[in-house]
């Protein structure tokens, strides 16, 4: 799956050129047959865990702050 996911990431941003894809932590919510939800965390190949938080933790710090000013009205 780790491929499929690579290739298909590859895919997107070379058809929308944004570069060579270096390595990806994609986290996804999902609906099984009975309708339950979860989430799936997944990587490209080789990536380790500790690259794999630190990819996360930057992702999330860069959307807090756009939130965070979004929320307090664009005043910080």
């Amino acid at each position: 799956m780790t491929t499929d996911l690579e290739d298909a990431l590859s895919g997107v941003l070379a058809d929308h050129e944004r570069g060579l894809l270096a390595r990806a932590v994609v986290v996804v919510e999902v609906f099984d047959e009975d309708g339950e939800r979860s989430l799936s965390i997944l990587t490209t190949p080789g990536v380790m865990e500790w690259d794999a938080l630190g990819l996360c933790r930057y992702g999330v710090l860069s959307v807090e702050g756009p939130a965070a000013a979004y929320f307090a009205g664009g005043d910080l």
